[in-house]
């Protein structure tokens, strides 16, 4: 680049005052310098070129000291872009520059220091720097003297930055220590410049520095005492959250000068002694302090090296103190800390040292372990120790075991033993740890013969004895839930040494504790009347009960035969329990809570090496032996339910722990199920003995059924899936019968067990309906391949059994088993539903739900609803042909919904059977809505009629508006887990078409009359407390004044609940909506809580269910009251205040518990503002 001048670059430098400018001009620079024939001269040059501003001058003004700044920062900027562009310069022109930089120092200390900075550290980090000049230029710095502190935070930090490069290239730092030897002098001269430094990120750097340095160099004691006294100074460092705009934290610094104390062990004299006197100023330091002391500590003792010198002689004096921080200590925090310093120091200790450290550790504790009072401080500190190393656990555990065999003999206190019992959980749980992680392979180096059958029999085995007989206090529990999670932790122990491990406890051992912890988890809750159980309430019981099951869960993975004795003690209580007849009432309940915990333990058990489907399949299959065990008894179908439902449980949970197991390589390939596969499978399952529920052979399951190639590459997730998919076709099979009339098609209808007149029909119906739930648990696991593979469409109508049937629902037994074909229904995806399979049942449910009388009862009936909601929804209406099976339907329905509004015509509908047909036509609208058509006319005809009509029918529209909430309201089959159409804006749809056209006639008018602006208001609100407040937010005004006048027209019930939980949603989301009505609601509101608390007491299960509604009424009015003072400003509320203390005084005595917790909260509220 021949032709370019310097000094017309320097001067536009200068002159312009945009980086971007700026940048361009240095790397034109940067470019002539390296294209130069003759670098000597374009160094030169490019040098002078900002002479104009270097020479003297007699302007002193600020603008002089800017453009001097500027041309220096030409140079700067300038060697920046060499430094990237990896171009050196000579060493004799770096050794210039360095000289020329380094007397700026000296003589330019406003102008020139932030830009000399830079260039020295770019041309420290070229190739070609030479060594020696690293001295030259610290001393050069250190000129400064004074003025370092004078210049800005930003200038200090490019000094800190250089220093810091420096002292971290070897070369530079091998000169330095050839010159200076020991003594240091180039530290000495950077503490003395850096003394007084105080912004967060410049000390940063300065502690990094002093850390380098320590780590790097091997200055005099002097010298180190020097640098401790530097960074020692700032300890313990804080920060005022304003002084670190840089983005620096306090615990940012605490790191740093923490790495100073812990750099090298040359400070170990000076740094664990003045950290100890910390320590050990007692109150006058608070716990955030301590916390950073012993953090630092704990750092110290972890780092140096050669801890003959740098802990050993401090390690007696470090106990010392510190054991009175966890032998005093009351702070969780600082307790923490302490005991992880405690191990670290130990993990420190060897051979000699560390046993004569345990001698002197063992003589303080032994006599805190006899007292009381400090059991489990001393135990913390012994846990500390004998899990820092295997050698440490080797000489101080053979002392403890003995000594706490025989305290625990000894004390007679109950809260000393809970103590000492919860010491020895603490030391196999370390034990355990340690034999997971030790490499030492020496033989018993982990005391196995103190671990075994001699610690269960010489101090659990006595203890539980004594405390699970006679009366069992409260004190007792707490003995009794520590010994069990002893014994859950005593037998998974395991011998140490390099031989082949083996479990430490016998056979008889395990087979004790696995007894005794079945007893309160299994026997107890289900036999409960054959035992003669000591315990003496209900909370103490429920105590042991979860921690025997807390414990089963981490002992069977430990010890897997226990698996199979949990299920053999089930069988066998649950037998004892039916025949005695004790408790019956109770018994269905604690099968289901005894199933749900062993459920909990056999997905615990996942990570262990016995195959996991053996083990959930087990589980199922003894569910399914107790229910034929039952169904042979001739239990009632409550009992059958609780199988039902326990098989439930234990299929979603054993497939959710399954589906969490990280996939391996062929897991990741699994393909899906298919029908041949399945028929495969199933038989395979069947040949070994699953088909007549016989758990004994169902421990080699998973090996026997994955024989083909195709199973191999089926996981283990999808093979418990298709077992259980088996499950429910055989109970199915077991609850139906098929009957084959003369030549019509085939029906199903009820099994034999379901014999009338022996059983309750709504205990059976309730049977059923949990069944159809358990179909659904594995059908919507399913994905829609499979569905469609396993032809599940089909098994909707044929319920498993091998029959044809094409949409068709069974009229036998008055349609009740349609909560079997719901279930199936309700897990489908939306693809495999089809018109082939299901459009015939869609017009069938519509003849059958419009028909009178009722052909069904009214939990059948419950069923039926849900299978026309699953049908609306998930029967695809996106082409012609689909669109025009569905029309039909909605004209029929639309004619069926004339005739209950036509109230003139002698249809003989009565008030119930018009209801009950009307919810059935909501919940086909309820499918629709939910994945709604906004193109298509035609399509919401049957909606608009609705909306449009049924409030306004004179006589019953009142009832008919409560139920308008069915179009809305959460249902299980409308949930995206069951596979429903839902788009996402279908509230608001509904919103605009089914309330906001409405909301003018919830007034009376010319048009309307107060009878159906009540019943409007009703369906209005029946709609709205199950939209979100963001869908109706623009007409918030609107409906608080629909609200305050239904305050006083709707009944104290569920009307009114609806009104009320508007209300609250428009408080929590927008208060301002409500302030300019406040007293009209308050009066509202408090004649709302009085109505409702003068309801009249009636034993009858309707005016039950109305007294619960009115306890609702009450609740929602009090939490209004209570919510106004946090969302208004006092003088809103101070002229109501007076108003309300008397009626809220009154509900401070109201008869529920939770509704008199709001009155005292709401009084509370109130009375602050005077």
């Amino acid at each position: 680049m021949a032709g370019v001048k310097f000094d017309d670059l320097a001067l536009q430098y200068v002159l312009s005052d945009e980086s971007n400018k700026q940048q361009a001009i240095s790397e034109k620079a940067a470019k002539a310098i390296e294209e130069s024939t003759n670098s000597r001269i374009a160094v030169g040059q490019w040098v002078a070129s900002i002479n104009r501003w270097i020479q003297p001058s007699d302007d002193l003004g600020d603008d002089n000291f800017i453009t001097r700044a500027a041309a220096l920062d030409f140079l700067a900027s300038t060697l920046s872009v060499l430094r990237e562009r990896t171009f050196s310069l000579r060493a004799d022109q770096i050794k210039l520059l360095v000289t020329f930089f380094g007397s700026l120092f000296s003589s330019d200390h406003r102008a020139g220091v932030t830009a000399s900075t830079k260039a020295l550290r770019h041309l420290v980090s070229m190739p070609t720097f030479e060594a020696t000049l690293g001295n030259d230029i610290i001393a050069n710095v250190c000129k400064l003297g004074e003025d370092f502190k004078l210049q800005t935070p930003a200038t200090r930090l490019e000094l800190y930055e250089l220093f810091l490069g420096l002292l971290q290239d070897p070369t530079v730092a091998n000169d330095l220590e050839y010159r200076h030897g020991n003594t240091c002098g180039f530290m000495t001269s950077l503490l003395d410049l850096c003394k007084n430094e105080r912004d967060p990120l410049n000390l940063i750097k300065w502690f990094e520095i002093l850390k380098t340095f320590l780590q790097n160099f091997s200055p005099s004691e002097d010298v180190t005492s020097e640098v401790f006294k530097a960074f020692s100074a700032y300890f313990p460092i804080s920060l005022r959250a304003s002084a670190a705009p840089s983005g620096i934290t306090a615990d940012d610094l605490k790191s740093a000068v923490r790495s100073c104390f812990a750099a090298h062990y040359r400070v170990a004299s000076h740094a664990i002694p003045y950290l100890i006197n910390k320590l050990d100023q007692g109150d006058a330091v608070t716990v955030a302090v301590k916390v950073d002391i012993l953090q630092t500590l704990d750092a110290c003792l972890l780092q140096y090296e050669h801890p003959q010198q740098s802990v050993v002689p401090f390690a007696n004096q470090i106990w010392s103190s510190l054991k009175y921080e966890v032998r005093n200590g009351e702070v969780p925090d600082t307790i923490k800390a302490t005991l992880k310093v405690i191990r670290s120091l130990t993990t420190r200790l060897d051979d000699n040292e560390l046993r004569s450290f345990l001698v002197d550790a063992w003589r303080d504790l032994v006599e805190d372990l006899s007292s009381p009072t400090y059991t489990a401080q001393a135990g913390r500190l012994l846990v500390a120790i004998t899990g820092a190393t295997t050698e440490a656990f080797a000489i101080i555990t053979p002392q403890a075991i003995p000594h706490i065999h025989i305290t625990l003999k000894h004390t007679q206190s109950g809260s000393h033993k809970q103590e000492l019992v919860a010491l020895l959980n603490s030391i196999l749980s370390v034990r355990t740890h340690l034999v997971d992680t030790s490499n030492d392979t020496s033989s018993g180096q982990l005391k196995d013969d103190l671990f075994g059958d001699s610690l269960f029999f010489d101090a659990y085995h006595p203890l539980w004895e004594e405390c699970s007989t006679g009366e069992i206090t409260t004190e007792k529990v707490g003995i009794l839930k520590k010994i069990m999670e002893g014994l859950a932790a005593l037998v998974g122990q395991q011998s140490s040494g390099a031989s082949p491990s083996h479990q430490l406890c016998s056979t008889q051992a395990c087979e004790k504790i696995v007894g005794w912890l079945m007893d309160p988890s299994i026997v107890y809750p289900l036999e409960g009347g054959q035992r003669n159980e000591p315990i003496v309430n209900s909370d103490a019981s429920q105590d042991i009960r979860d921690a025997a099951v807390v414990a089963l869960k981490k002992a069977v993975p430990l010890y897997p035969p226990a698996f199979q004795l949990l299920l053999q003690q089930y069988m066998s209580s649950l037998k004892v329990a039916y025949r005695s007849q004790l408790a019956t009432h109770d018994l269905p309940l604690e099968i289901m809570l005894v199933a749900s915990a062993l459920c909990e333990v056999a997905c615990s058990t996942i990570g262990d090496e016995q195959p996991v489907l053996s083990k959930h399949a087990s589980l199922i299959n003894v569910l399914l032996e107790g229910l034929l065990w039952m169904l042979s008894e001739q239990a009632p179908p409550r009992y059958w339910t609780a199988f039902i439902s326990s098989i439930r449980l234990s299929i979603q949970q054993s497939l959710a722990a399954l589906s969490k197991q990280t996939p391996t390589s062929s897991q990741s390939e699994s393909q899906s199920i298919t029908k041949e596969w399945y028929i495969t499978y199933i038989k395979s399952v069947e040949d070994t003995g699953a088909f007549q529920f016989d758990s004994k052979d169902l421990t080699d399951l998973s090996t026997k059924t994955t024989g083909g190639s195709e199973a191999d590459i089926i996981d283990i997730h999808r093979q418990l899936l298709a077992y259980s998919l088996s499950v429910v076709g055989q109970l199915y099979r077991r609850f139906t019968t098929v009957h084959q009339p003369g030549d019509g098609p085939p029906c199903i209808g009820l099994g034999k067990d379901f014999m009338k007149g022996r059983d309750p029909i709504v205990e059976q119906d309730i049977c059923l309906h949990q069944l159809g739930n358990l179909a659904t648990t594995v059908v919507r696991a399913l994905n829609e391949e499979e569905q469609r593979s396993l032809e599940l469409g089909k098994d909707v109508f044929t319920l498993f059994n091998s029959i044809d049937l094409q949409g068709v629902l069974s009229p036998l037994d008055d349609y009740r088993t349609a909560p079997l074909s719901m279930g199936i229904l309700q897990g489908l995806h939306p693809g495999v539903i089809s018109l082939e399979h299901h459009a015939q049942a869609l017009q069938d449910l519509c003849a059958i739900l419009t028909s009178t009388p009722s052909p069904c009862s009214d939990m059948t009936r419950a069923a039926l609803d849900i299978f026309f909601t699953i049908l609306s929804n998930k029967l695809r209406a996106q082409n012609q042909n689909n669109s025009k099976e569905k029309l039909p339907i909605q004209e029929s329905l639309l004619n069926t919904l004339t005739k209950i509004l036509n109230t003139s015509s002698e249809s003989g509908l009565d008030a119930p059977t018009s209801i009950r047909i009307f919810r059935s036509i909501l919940h086909f609208l309820a499918g629709d809505v939910a994945r709604f058509q906004s193109g298509s006319s035609n399509s919401n005809l049957l909606l608009n009629a609705v909306c449009e009509k049924a409030p306004s029918e004179p006589t019953i529209g009142r009832q008919l508006a409560k139920n308008f909430e069915v179009l809305v309201s959460p249902k299980e089959c409308l949930e995206k887990e069951n596979h429903a159409i839902r788009k996402r804006l279908s509230g608001e749809w509904l919103y605009y078409k089914a309330v906001l056209p409405y909301l003018k006639y919830c007034f009376p008018s010319v048009d309307v009359d107060e009878t159906a602006a009540v019943n409007r208001a009703i369906a209005i609100f029946a709609v709205l407390k199950h939209l979100k407040y963001e869908q109706y937010a623009s007409d918030a005004g609107q409906i608080v004044r629909i609200c305050i006048r239904s305050l006083s027209t709707f009944e104290t019930g569920v009307e009114m609940d609806s009104c009320l939980s508007v209300l609250l949603e428009i408080l929590g989301k927008e208060p301002d909506a409500l302030r300019e009505h406040l007293a009209g609601l308050i009066s509202g509101m408090v004649t709302v809580y009085e109505t409702a608390r003068k309801a009249p007491k009636a034993a009858d299960s309707a005016v039950k269910v109305k007294g619960r509604e009115r306890v609702l009424c009450r609740k929602s009015a009090l939490e209004f009251f209570q919510k106004l003072p946090s969302s208004y400003e006092a003088h809103h509320l101070v002229p109501y205040r007076q108003q309300l203390l008397r009626p809220l005084s009154t509900a401070c005595g109201d008869s529920v518990r939770e509704i008199r917790r709001t009155a005292l909260m709401a009084r509370k509220a109130w009375e602050a503002l005077a």
